[in-house]
């Protein structure tokens, strides 16, 4: 990658994910977005995704965070470089996107009654210092009718979510804490300010007021 220098302060989002820009957004966090260096799928099944504890499961997502940030460390000057890494555990099993729609009709049918939790983690870089962190949420799922998971597994970006998208039908058989909600859907913004305060990006720089 070629060398990235700017003059002034500036928070750079490595993600594809229109989600995580529009939550950045919401929260008045200003931004902009590059382009994400690596394919995620190419490395994330090399890691056991059966019989996982939450200690391995934390160190699976800051791994996979921090290879996404990596060949953004030392070629950006004056950018505060945010990724972050969103996979679901039930019953101690990893799910990633599912990739296929049979895929997500597993999944669906494997968190059906189910409570699994979410973990989110986040990975910045600025100026030599890199910070990290994860979140962990808790989601019951209820019960979801064949008819419903054939409907889920119908909508748009299904197979471009962690284990489940929580949007849309299913949004309607699931219960969290309601403060977990950007968290669950994959970045939080109360974290990411925690990061960029701990690698002394200029606090006068986050907001877009």
């Amino acid at each position: 990658m070629e060398p990235l220098d700017f003059e002034k302060p500036i928070i750079l989002l490595a993600s594809a994910s229109p989600r995580r820009s529009q939550i950045l957004a919401d929260a008045g966090i200003r931004f902009r977005k590059i382009a994400a260096a690596i394919d995620d799928s190419k490395i994330n099944y090399n890691f056991p995704h059966e019989n996982v504890s939450e200690e391995d499961h934390k160190k699976y997502s800051l791994f996979m965070a921090h290879a996404k940030l990596k060949p953004f460390v030392d070629i950006v000057r004056n950018g505060a470089v945010l990724t972050s890494d969103c996979t679901a555990n039930c019953e101690g099993k990893i799910l990633e996107k599912p990739e296929t729609i049979e895929k997500a009709r597993e999944q669906h049918q494997f968190l059906s009654g189910k409570t699994n939790k979410v973990f989110t983690s986040h990975a910045c870089f600025f100026n030599g210092k890199t910070a990290d962190a994860v979140r962990i949420s808790d989601v019951h799922i209820e019960k979801l009718p064949p008819e419903i998971i054939e409907r889920i597994i119908s909508e748009p970006e299904v197979l471009d979510c962690a284990g489940y998208r929580m949007a849309g039908e299913i949004a309607k058989y699931s219960h969290y804490d309601p403060k977990e909600h950007n968290n669950i859907k994959g970045f939080d913004p109360e974290t990411v300010i925690t990061l960029l305060k701990k690698v002394g990006f200029p606090e006068k720089d986050i907001f877009m007021f």
